[in-house]
């Protein structure tokens, strides 16, 4: 038995990361014995189905009868090519296990037709990870059936692992609120920032969009820079993560089921993370004192305002050590030991204390 893992060529990082945590995956993979298959980023729309196909045989050509393989989902090449790549896994006799990344049906209007095909192409697979209980909880709803493996955070490996690079006390701590990724996705937002708290955005925006923010009193458009640049360009404060529904794009209801990069961004880089109570990750902020989680946004200024140093030093303790196993890849590694577990026995029980009703293991 092998165990393969997709990666992506041509895979770039844009300023809200969408590749690196792609990326990552496949390089905690290769570091566990997973051997790699290059798939290359290409437009499919007009290729016909059986050049497809003849595509994934050739770059699975190696993957025989019982391999476990690693699918990341969406490849963001084309839904036929996503279904072909797990019908072909499955004609082989593998064992297909899909890491989601996005289900883009949940909050694309124009995806909202393939919402029947997901629940179709999700029950091919051995077994799923998942961002989070919420996001299990959704898919079991619209028939998912196969075991599913709850990963809270996605990691976000780093170049420097120097223990306390990205770390912070009380002392260096500032209270104020920083934004960065994709600012598109939190426009309303920032342009209707009327809180007292001034917030720092770093990211994508569109030249129109950025001299709007130029004109708002609280808001500060530090710029769009590369991953590692803007890692050594985030100041010591408070992250946000708050989308905004758009016309056809639901981002904020989006939240509730998955676990944003940008969090993951955030906690490996020593900044504690202000959530919406109503999202995913939710819960996990708040068990392991990484932050706030909020109802309404406006309880910002409170937060900022009267939380006392003693507890904020807590959750800066915290986030360093979560950041250290987010930068070395440590949740990545067990969602995939789990997996395995998952597809290769699945009725080894080693402490029935932590599995779920369906028998998954939440990692």
């Amino acid at each position: 038995m092998k165990k393969w893992i997709c990666t992506f060529s041509g895979a770039g990082v844009g300023f809200d990361a969408s590749a690196k945590s792609r990326l990552d995956i496949s390089a905690i993979g290769a570091a566990n014995g997973y051997e790699l298959l290059h798939i290359f980023d290409y437009n499919d729309n007009g290729e016909p189905d059986t050049a497809k196909i003849a595509r994934i045989d050739g770059i699975t050509a190696a993957v025989g009868a019982g391999d476990i393989v690693v699918i990341q989902h969406p490849a963001w090449i084309g839904a036929k090519f996503d279904t072909f790549f797990i019908d072909q896994m499955n004609k082989r006799g593998a064992l297909p296990i899909l890491w989601i990344h996005d289900i883009d049906s949940w909050r694309f209007d124009h995806m909202k037709t393939a919402e029947k095909n997901s629940t179709e192409y999700f029950n091919k697979a051995a077994a799923i990870i998942v961002h989070g209980q919420a996001m299990a909880d959704r898919l079991h709803d619209e028939g998912v059936n196969v075991p599913l493996i709850l990963q809270p955070f996605n990691d976000y490996l780093d170049d420097d692992h120097s223990w306390d690079k990205y770390e912070s006390n009380i002392n260096s701590f500032h209270r104020s609120v920083v934004m960065a990724g994709n600012l598109l996705k939190s426009q309303a937002l920032l342009l209707n920032w009327d809180l007292e708290t001034p917030v720092i955005a770093f990211g994508a925006t569109t030249p129109q969009f950025r001299e709007q923010l130029n004109q708002m009193s609280k808001v500060t458009f530090a710029g769009g820079f590369g991953q590692w640049e803007l890692a050594n360009r985030l100041p010591h404060a408070f992250g946000l993560a708050w989308d905004s529904n758009m016309a056809g794009s639901y981002y904020e209801d989006y939240t509730h089921y998955n676990h944003p990069h940008k969090v993951s961004l955030y906690l490996s880089h020593g900044l504690p993370v202000i959530v919406s109570k109503a999202s995913g990750v939710a819960p996990v902020i708040e068990a392991n004192h990484l932050g706030f989680a909020i109802d309404d946004i406006h309880e910002i200024d409170q937060v900022i305002r009267e939380t006392p140093d003693d507890v904020i030093a807590d959750i800066l303790d915290s986030t360093a050590r979560v950041g250290r196993l987010l930068r070395d890849g440590w949740f990545t590694t067990n969602a995939l030991l789990q997996a395995e577990k998952c597809v290769l026995d699945p009725k080894f029980v080693y402490n029935t204390e932590y599995l779920n009703q369906d028998n998954s293991v939440e990692v």
